[in-house]
Parts: structure tokens; sequence; C-alpha cells
């Protein structure tokens, strides 16, 4: 895809793809051993990242709000045990949205980034 108006560029695509692998090997770290305050830097990063590109998503598609729903009833205090289901489900899932994007610009490009 060609690049659109360069007033809506807003970075290069070699720099969407190599945070974006930075991100990617954070999660897959994630997800080995998980860890409250690095995944919530982690998902505060990589929302900006994907808003920063792709736009501001003001509601998500229900099977992403089902992500990370422990069996527990609601308001109930997460042990360690859950704590490590809810951010490896959580961080599985954003991994697989990030490599999906990621594939697509790769392939196709963005509009929002430029060449270089």
């Amino acid at each position: 895809m060609s690049p659109g108006n360069p007033s809506e560029i807003v970075m290069s695509r070699s720099a969407f793809l190599a945070a974006t692998d930075e991100l990617i090997v954070t999660g897959d770290r994630l997800m080995a051993a998980p860890a409250w305050d690095p995944f919530r830097e982690w998902l505060i990063e990589s929302d900006r990242l994907l808003e920063r590109v792709w736009g501001r998503m003001d509601r998500y598609h229900l099977a992403w709000l089902n992500v990370g729903r422990d069996p527990a009833p609601p308001g109930s205090i997460l042990d360690d045990a859950g704590t490590a289901r809810f951010i490896t489900e959580v961080a599985s899932a954003k991994v697989a949205v990030l490599r999906t994007m990621r594939s697509s610009v790769e392939r196709q490009g963005w509009r929002r980034l430029g060449d270089e």
C-alpha cells in the first residue's frame, strides 16, 4: 500500500516493524515468566504503538473483552496462580494481535507508515 498524505505519516515502516518485534519478544517473556508491573508497562507501551499507527479503538471486540477472565467470581482477589494465568492469557492474545498486524504491514504496508 502506498503511503497516504504525508501529514498522516506517524512513523516509518521499519520503525514500526522493529518496535513491534520488541513488543512481541517482551510479550513472549511475560508469558514464560508472568510479572504484574512489567505486564502493565508492556500493555501501555503496546497500546500506545497500536493507537499511534492504527488509530484509537473506542470499542473492543467481545472476544477481547473476555480475554483474561478468571473462573473466580467477579470482584474476587486473584491468587498468584490466577494472576499468572491472567497475565499469560492476555499477553498471548495481545502478542497474536501484534504478530498479525506486523505481518500485514510487512506484506502490504499501511497508509500511516512512511517508507523511511
